[in-house]
Order: C-alpha cells, then structure tokens, then sequence
C-alpha cells in the first residue's frame, strides 16, 4: 500500500502540527477538570435535596394525620352529643321494651365513641412522634445547607478558573492554527474528527512510526529525514514527521 504524502518544505509546519497537537491535548484536560465539577455541585445539590425531600414527606405526613385526628375528634364529639340525647331519652321511656332499644343504642355508641378517642389518641401520638422527627430532619437540612454554600461557592470559584482555562488554551490554538499551511490542518483535522487523539508522530531514530512503531520503507524513511516531509504512516494512518533532533537542525 502506498503512503499519501504531505510534503512541506519548511520544517516550521511540522512543528506548528506538533505544537498544535500539544495544544489540543492540553486544552482537553482542562476540559475534562472544568466538567468534572459538574457531578460534584450536583452531588452537593443532592444532598440538601434529599434532605429537604425527606422533611418535606415528613411534613405531609404530619399534615395528613393531623387533618385524621381532627375529622376523628370531631366524630367522638358527634357520638357523644348523641349518647347525651340518647340519656336524656332513656329518662323518658315508659316502657321496658323502648328502655331496651335505647340501651342498646346507647352500648353501640359508647363503644363507637371509645373507639374514635383511642383513634384520637393514637393519631396524636403518631403527629407528636413525626414532628419530633421533622424537627430533626429540618436541623439535618439546615446543617446541609450551611455546609454546602460554602463548598458550592468553592467549586463555582474553582470551575469558572477552569473554565477561563480552556478559554485563554483556546486562544492560543487559534493562534498556532492560524499559522499552520490549510492543507495540513485539513489533514490534522480529518484525523481528530475521526476520533483519534493523536494526529502527529515524530519518526522513531530506527525508522518507526512514532505511534505504532511500524518500522516505514528505508526510501520513505530517508525521505523523511532529507527533506522533512509528513508522510501517514500506513499501518496506523497518522502523520510522521521527522526526528526531534534531525528536524531541529534543518
């Protein structure tokens, strides 16, 4: 298989690549720490988040069983309203088979009214023991809250510094690109939109792609090393240049 050469006489080119390549590599580890304080804020959200999550179940939870213990209070209030008139109707009777209605009656409600207080009470013991736990959720949530501003406001600092970072990295990229022969950024850039993150390869001193350490054809080889040419290399398809030391002394 043949080698497509970009030739170019000016060793400069080859360096500007270099450099280029350099600048890239640079500019994505910025990148990458500028991104990573997204999953530590939002992490940081999260736990004031869950905290307030699990305050505001417990808020509803109390609301819920305050809204029961006042319809069941007013249900045992209902009841025995109807126990008193149902006394003062027992007073009243006049014979022994109404007395035995009304007693009955009176036995079924009395029974009903024991049991919505007993529901009253518990309700209200479960309302005291939620809110004893609301009071410590709320005091978690505060304490979360006064533990993350801070440290938010640390991060925020820390990532707008990472993120002027690769602002100022970028800028300087523009710079080297605009200096840097079209038709060899065109192939630099072919290669990183092919997702490879080297697109440069100085030529090993025993004549190996610098990259896969394909040894490359003696005549390319001394072609490489005279006249300073980037040649892809046919087995990985990057671009080879000449040695650090041979280059830097043409």
């Amino acid at each position: 298989m043949r080698e497509a050469k970009v030739s170019v006489d000016d060793v400069s080119a080859t360096s500007g690549l270099l450099e280029l390549q350099t600048m890239d590599s640079r500019i994505r580890e910025a990148q990458g720490r500028a991104d990573a304080y997204g999953p530590q804020l939002g992490e940081i959200a999260a736990v004031a988040e869950r905290a307030a999550e699990a305050a505001d179940e417990t808020g509803c939870r109390v609301r819920d069983l305050q809204v029961e213990e006042r319809r069941r209070r007013l249900a045992a209030e209902e009841k025995t309203g109807r126990v008193r008139r149902l006394e003062e109707r027992l007073k009243q009777v006049r014979t022994l088979r109404e007395e035995a209605a009304v007693q009955a009656e009176l036995a079924v409600l009395k029974r009903a009214v024991e049991q919505e207080e007993m529901e009253v009470i518990q309700l209200l013991d479960q309302v005291s023991r939620l809110e004893e736990r609301l009071r410590d959720q709320r005091e978690e949530l505060e304490g979360a809250e006064s533990e993350a501003d801070p440290r938010r406001d640390e991060l925020l600092a820390e990532h707008a510094m990472a993120v002027a970072q690769v602002e100022r990295l970028n800028v300087v990229r523009d710079e080297i690109r605009a200096g840097i022969d079209p038709r060899l950024l065109r192939a630099y850039d072919h290669l990183a939109r092919g997702g490879s993150r080297k697109a440069v390869a100085r030529m090993t001193e025993d004549g190996a792609c610098g990259s896969c350490y394909s040894v490359m054809p003696l005549q390319i080889q001394n072609e490489i090393r005279t006249r300073a040419p980037l040649v892809r290399c046919e087995a990985c398809g990057l671009l080879v240049a000449a040695p650090t030391d041979e280059a830097d002394g043409d």
